[in-house]
């Protein structure tokens, strides 16, 4: 017998058993998906295997022709698996003795591998915490040729149960391509998954066990998926785990394929109901691609449909009522727009499985839109809004409980009168300023010494629990389900604190408690509440950041008041920021910021902020947060009329906003796109200090 021979009898006739070695019989090695439901539930490679969402080592391996027999371990848990070559590539796997089940090669780039319709539902959305794991096997991760794809740590990203920032979860790649990640979840809920450039949006339960696997010496590019690979079902991972499918399928549509952002569109509308045909029509395009993907693929599952259906319709939903921001002084719709709206979106619509964050900005929008029509602008009085009656509803509660005993309810009931009268005049848009004095002659003092109660801390609280508890009261006429309303009253003191950026007053957190049972919503308010009490009393590093525009009061045209804003930093470059304490996005940059200014700390450079709409607690809340003070740091938060001039003289459209103005004062031509690099913004800086 020849060398050869000896060597092909040892290999392949005579049974070889190997203990912890890298070894596979190289026919099983890849991902294999059920031939009876096309779900991934193996993975051998010659490292190591994955099975039931985790990870394996190979304890024994027993191999000969056609067949290997494996004992996979995890810690103290054992897997024993007979696999036998079948016919046509597939293999045969029987798992601890079971019957064999027949298994094909997969390799995730379409999700017609599935088997059978799926038309499971899915269940009322929940409640619950939990943890929620996150694995994952980037393989060949030595081969990534591409710059962007070249990183060891995956990130997810998670937005919290009422649709604020949830946070952000790190986890370092090791040398053989494995992760692991872990966060509290407190519902149903979207992440994203990114590696480098390459991102998934999945949607995880609390409690469950997310594997994702990749094969970067696949990728020759930076894997971004267009439209039309999208369309035709591309995709670049295999999910492993109970809702594996409803995440293969579901990464194949992250956002509608043609909607464009309110901003987009308000730059092409004339008006808002072209703004609405424009919106309609990107949705019905994105529908129309959707059902056309649907009628090509019927196995397509019940629960991907339903996300993306309600997903996409509050997209559109989302986006009719950001456009709220864009009224103007108008502050109304045009009727046929809201008709619109009521006819084919429903606050209290019954909800997949998961509060989207589009329809929770929809609902929020949508209320405070409603909420809005109690107000009125009043020309001829300044960029002031006459509220309705809750100020003096203040004044009769806090008497009856011992304050304010020099008021007697008759005076608190004639100035009612009196503002409701002015109310009255401005609904009529009567700008007549001696219309309004009419009203007032003959109780001039009387209605001047109730108005100075206003600035006082306990009615402006007392104030916020009736305004909050009107709002709580829309909710209940709009919504009626328990749970999703609670979910909405949670939302609303949530927002309330990110839009001042201070904590629950005493009276608002006896509210909350009262309306708010659900303890994992209500801990979340309370937590919440803690966090910006102790922002709230955080002192500010350099107070003479914080520029007082008591000054520029006198000022009354736009020119005159730029010049003044900007001339003692004439010589230094400035970088302007236009920011508002409400916007999100704004306050994602700030925190960026604090590392840019510390570069040009000791140059010729200068950081302007001008806030935009920005109550003065939560400007300087946000300005403490951050910790955006210092010698080469001023912040403007001027009066409205002067914000107004300025946003229209410097053209802004929308926040954050960001420009250079040169040693000149002129502003520069060099422009600063959201979202801003850190890097990018370095450079543009660096290159204007040297332009000279």
């Amino acid at each position: 017998m020849n060398y050869l021979k000896l060597v092909f009898l040892v290999l392949f006739v005579i049974p070889s058993v190997v203990v912890g070695q890298k070894v596979v019989n190289s026919n099983f090695l890849g991902n294999w998906a059920n031939s009876g439901t096309g779900a991934w539930e193996y993975g051998f490679y010659e490292d190591g295997a994955v099975a039931c969402s985790d990870f394996w080592k190979y304890k024994r391996v027993e191999f000969g022709k056609k067949r290997m027999e494996v004992v996979l371990e995890n810690g103290n848990q054992t897997i024993a698996l007979k696999i036998k070559q079948g016919k046509n590539g597939n293999i045969f796997i029987a798992r601890d003795g079971a019957k064999a089940e027949e298994f094909r090669p997969c390799n995730g780039k379409n999700f017609v591998a599935w088997v059978g319709v799926d038309t499971v539902s899915f269940s009322k959305p929940l409640v619950i915490t939990d943890t929620v794991t996150i694995r994952g096997y980037i393989r060949n991760l030595d081969k990534v040729t591409h710059p962007a794809l070249r990183g060891y740590t995956f990130t997810c990203s998670y937005n919290g149960l009422l649709g604020e920032d949830g946070g952000e979860i790190v986890a370092p790649i090791d040398s053989s391509g494995r992760f692991t990640l872990r966060f509290t979840g407190s519902a149903p809920q979207r992440v994203v998954l990114a590696w480098g450039r390459m991102w998934k949006n999945i949607i995880v339960e609390p409690g469950e066990t997310v594997l994702l696997y990749a094969d970067a010496s696949d990728w020759k590019t930076v894997p971004n998926v267009s439209k039309e690979e999208m369309i035709n079902g591309k995709k670049d991972v295999l999910f492993m785990g109970k809702n594996a499918r409803f995440h293969q399928e579901y990464t194949c549509f992250p956002y509608p394929l043609w909607m464009r952002d309110m901003y987009e569109l308000r730059e092409i509308a004339r008006s808002d109901m072209e703004f609405l045909r424009l919106a309609e029509a990107d949705y019905l395009k994105s529908v129309a691609c959707f059902d056309s993907i649907c009628g090509k693929y019927p196995n397509l599952s019940k629960r991907c449909r339903e996300a993306i259906e309600n997903e996409w319709k509050y997209y559109f939903a989302a986006t009719l009522m950001q456009n709220r921001f864009n009224l103007g002084r108008r502050q109304r719709f045009e009727p046929e727009y809201m008709e619109y709206v009521n006819a084919h979106f429903s606050v209290n619509e019954p909800l997949c499985y998961f509060i989207t964050q589009r329809y929770s900005t929809f609902l929020r929008d949508y209320t405070g839109y409603v909420d809005q029509q109690k107000f009125r602008y009043v020309e001829g009085m300044g960029m002031a809004y006459i509220p309705d009656d809750r100020f003096y509803e203040a004044l009769r509660r806090l008497k009856e409980g011992g304050r304010f005993e020099e008021l007697t309810t008759e005076d608190i009931a004639t100035c009612e009168n009196i503002n409701r009268k002015i109310l009255d005049l401005s609904r009529q848009q009567i700008a007549d300023t001696n219309a309004f004095q009419a009203v007032v002659a003959g109780n001039s003092m009387l209605y001047g010494k109730l108005n100075a109660y206003r600035s006082m801390p306990e009615v402006r609280e007392q104030e916020e629990v009736i305004t909050r508890e009107y709002e709580l009261l829309l909710y209940d006429t709009l919504v009626s389900d328990l749970l999703l309303k609670e979910l909405c009253y949670a939302q609303l003191f949530m927002t309330g604190m990110e839009y001042d950026h201070k904590p629950l007053l005493p009276g608002m957190m006896k509210l909350a408690d009262a309306r708010i049972s659900n303890p994992i919503l209500n801990r979340k308010v309370k937590e919440t509440s803690a966090v910006y009490q102790k922002i709230a009393s955080k002192k500010l590093a350099y107070e003479a950041s914080l520029i007082d525009v008591g000054q520029f009061s006198h000022i009354s045209d736009a020119d005159s008041l730029w010049q003044a804003l900007i001339e003692p930093y004439r010589g230094n470059v400035i970088l302007l920021d236009f920011w508002g304490s409400w916007c999100e996005p704004c306050k994602n940059m700030l925190a960026l910021m604090g590392d840019i200014e510390k570069v040009f700390e000791n140059e010729k450079v200068v950081f302007m902020y001008f806030a935009y709409s920005s109550p003065e607690e939560a400007w300087k809340n946000v300005i403490k947060e951050f910790d955006l003070t210092g010698k080469n740091i001023v912040h403007y938060n001027l009066p409205p009329l002067q914000q107004q001039m300025i946003i229209e003289k410097m053209r802004v459209r929308g926040y954050p906003t960001y420009k250079i103005i040169d040693k000149a004062g002129n502003v520069t031509s060099r422009v600063l796109e959201y979202p801003l690099r850190p890097q990018s913004v370095i450079n543009e800086i660096k290159a204007e200090l040297e332009r000279e």
